[in-house]
């Protein structure tokens, strides 16, 4: 949007704004208040002085350790804690070892630090301090404290890391350099002596559990044994795997047996059949018959003579008759005797029909026995695989326990002493130099902060003449500033701390404060009707930054309650952009002249939704330029634009101007600070408005 071109007079020189404070200011000050930093500043490197000469002085001594990386190959292969990595957690593991209690403990019993004041408390001080000691007045020694001992042992000592590298560095302090030396040294030893102690304890420990192991299987593999040799007893195992045993080698033989026996079996069945099938006197068994042989020979030369005696004597002849007989009786010999061959024959068939049943039973038996061997077997298979099972297990921690019994021989600390701790040939403490050289620059430091705080409460050193020195006059102070006896406009509210501008951000920082919630307090007094838009103009009788900080903060707190809110400044002291943190590139006399449109004017908060409509240039007619229609326009247009619309004054005494705004606004009000509702010039602000008839509608005051 843009206001219509009208001419209006000519600028005149720009006036400087009210001064802020800026570097010359601040030289300013440390020139007027010469005086006060110089004693500060001395009273800071006295007090440095006393304190750096009043410290004990201490000397430090310093030991260096290194985690050996190197590995012991002559036991490794029986080590039982594994060696320490040089990583950064191990390292601070170490460290945390250096400075742990209980290797200091260790070292306070060594050293019989309980006997030494420096580091017992309880004991009393020795030499001529002990003469105002009440220790030494009783004569009988306090308790030692052993935590406390402990406590004040380990603020003495530290340690630290080495860069990249596994070493340490372990320090000590003392009031003797002899003792600062002799406690690091110790320290370091009894880190070493507890590194091989520790691995000792771990390896005895091992070995101990190792023997019981040992001793355990060794008494569960006779166990074992024991019932295996039960079993093979009881089973009748004398083998160790089929095909072995007793059994097996008696079927074997039975088999062969059985083999034999049918063969004869059937043999002697053949002889048989041929017995009892044919002529049996054709029979082999009786053709081969010795006997049978001697009497058909007979049979025949009987058969021979017979025949003889016949030819020459006739049939009955008696010797013929006689040689018949004979013959005969030979017949029926030979008969009997084929005969009881052949009974002879059935009877070895039956026999051997027996023998070979007989083998045959005895090979069921032996086959029995053997599956039940077979099936007892198997458990002796899988009691004897338990057995190796715990005879290779005891093996194992007999080989381990030989092993850990001989490490304990070859035990080596796992770090090495690179440095030992030298007795200090100077002290480490106190950096008395240091402290009183830094004090200097500090206590200028200081004497600044005292000058300025001197220039923001100069009541508080200024001359006694001139301070309320009594109680009366201060209590005639405060009622001099008793808002209920105001008689002028109405008090709408009360904001604390309004002499800076930072106050301003308050209505930001802390919306719970007591400053936000007056400020959104005022806004609810000012607000117009539904869709309307008011203009506010704030004046004062004086200058300063209370008004610009309460424009601010009414403005910002407006925004909070979701309205629309802007600030017109058109006081010369240009402070309101100061506490917006805006720099506005043309104002309030472009925009009326048509310089450029009034949206490229506005400048928005970056903190809130506020806009800042400021006076960049100033005109020599200023008040021209207020009473303007070109003005008008304007406000009707801010009207319009927004719900409030805050027009920041400048002191209502120093020129029209203000009065004129005054005049346009729907509202004026009145900010003073609350020790000046007495004074004139408020009256006359409150005067002066009203004879403009733009009274204003309330007082703000501004503590």
């Amino acid at each position: 949007m843009s206001i219509p071109y009208r001419p209006l007079p000519a600028l005149a020189p720009r006036v400087a704004p009210a001064a802020g404070f800026d570097l010359e200011d601040f030289i300013a000050i440390l020139k007027r208040r010469l005086a006060l930093i110089i004693k500060v500043a001395g009273a800071v490197v006295v007090l440095a002085t006393l304190y750096a000469f009043s410290q004990p002085t201490m000397y430090s001594a310093s030991a260096v350790v290194m985690l050996d990386s190197q590995k012991n190959t002559v036991a490794d292969a029986s080590a039982v804690l594994t060696q320490l990595q040089p990583d950064p957690a191990t390292l601070q593991n170490q460290i945390q070892i250096l400075e742990s209690r209980e290797l200091a403990q260790k070292v306070i019993a060594r050293l019989g630090l309980a006997d030494d004041p420096e580091f017992n408390g309880t004991l009393p001080t020795p030499g001529l301090a002990g003469l105002i000691d009440s220790r030494n007045w009783d004569g009988d020694a306090a308790a030692v404290n052993a935590d406390k001992l402990t406590d004040n042992f380990l603020k003495h000592i530290w340690a630290e890391g080495n860069g990249l590298s596994t070493a340490i560095t372990l320090s000590a302090t003392s009031l003797d350099p002899r003792k600062a030396a002799r406690i690091a040294n110790a320290v370091v030893k009894a880190y070493l002596d507890d590194q091989v102690g520790g691995r000792h304890a771990a390896t005895s420990q091992t070995t101990e559990w190792l023997r019981s192991r040992a001793n355990e299987l060794a008494a569960q593999l006779q166990t074992q044994n024991e019932e295996i040799q039960r079993f093979k007893a009881s089973h009748g195992l004398a083998d160790a795997a089929p095909g072995g045993s007793l059994v097996d080698q008696q079927m074997l033989g039975i088999n062969n047996q059985i083999v034999q026996a049918r063969s004869d079996l059937d043999q002697k069945i053949g002889v048989q059949q041929s017995l009892t099938s044919g002529d049996p006197a054709n029979a082999s068994q009786v053709v081969t018959s010795p006997l049978i042989v001697q009497l058909r020979t007979q049979q025949a030369q009987l058969t021979q003579q017979e025949a003889d005696l016949a030819s020459k004597y006739g049939p009955l002849h008696p010797k013929l008759v006689e040689l018949q007989a004979s013959r005969r009786d030979l017949e029926q010999k030979i008969s009997q005797e084929v005969g009881r061959i052949a009974n002879s024959v059935s009877t070895d068939v039956a026999a051997a029909r027996n023998h070979l049943q007989s083998l045959e039973g005895s090979l069921r038996q032996a086959e029995q026995l053997s599956v039940n061997q077979n099936m007892s077997r198997t458990q002796l298979t899988a009691m004897e695989s338990n057995a190796t099972s715990t005879r290779n297990a005891y093996e194992t921690f007999v080989t381990r326990l030989r092993q850990a019994q001989d490490q304990d021989a070859t035990l080596t600390p796992e770090g090495r002493v690179l440095s030992s701790a030298a007795v200090p040939a100077s002290p480490s403490a106190p950096k008395r130099k240091l402290i009183v050289t830094a004090s200097l620059p500090l206590g200028l430091m200081l004497g600044m902060l005292a000058a300025l705080l001197a220039e923001k409460f100069g009541w508080l050193f200024a001359p006694r003449a001139k301070r309320p020195n009594s109680a009366a006059q201060r209590w005639a102070a405060r009622k001099l500033a008793r808002p209920e006896e105001w008689e002028g406009p109405p008090i709408l509210g009360e904001l604390g701390n309004t002499g800076s501008l930072a106050a301003a951000d308050y209505v930001i920082d802390w919306p719970a404060s007591r400053f936000a919630r007056a400020s959104a307090a005022l806004v609810r007094q000012l607000e117009p009707g539904e869709g309307e838009g008011a203009v506010v103009a704030l004046t004062s009788p004086e200058p300063g930054d209370s008004k610009n900080v309460v424009a601010v903060a009414l403005a910002r707190a407006a925004a909070s309650l979701g309205k629309r809110a802007i600030i017109v400044d058109c006081d010369p002291a240009h402070r309101t952009a100061a506490a917006l943190h805006a720099d506005p590139r043309a104002g309030l006399y472009e925009v009326l002249s048509g310089a450029i449109p009034l949206n490229e004017a506005l400048v928005p908060d970056p903190r809130s939704g506020v806009f800042l409509l400021s006076l960049k240039m100033r005109p020599a007619q200023m008040a021209a330029m207020l009473a303007s229609p070109q003005m008008n326009r304007l406000l009707d247009i801010l009207r319009d634009s927004f719900d409030l619309v805050f027009i920041n004054c400048g002191p209502a005494l120093q020129g029209p101007e203000p009065v004129l705004i005054a005049c346009q606004a729907d509202a004026t009000l009145l900010v003073s600070r609350r020790d000046r509702l007495r004074s004139r010039a408020l009256a006359q602000t409150a005067e002066v408005l009203e004879q403009a008839q733009a009274a204003p509608v309330g007082l703000v005051l501004a503590s």
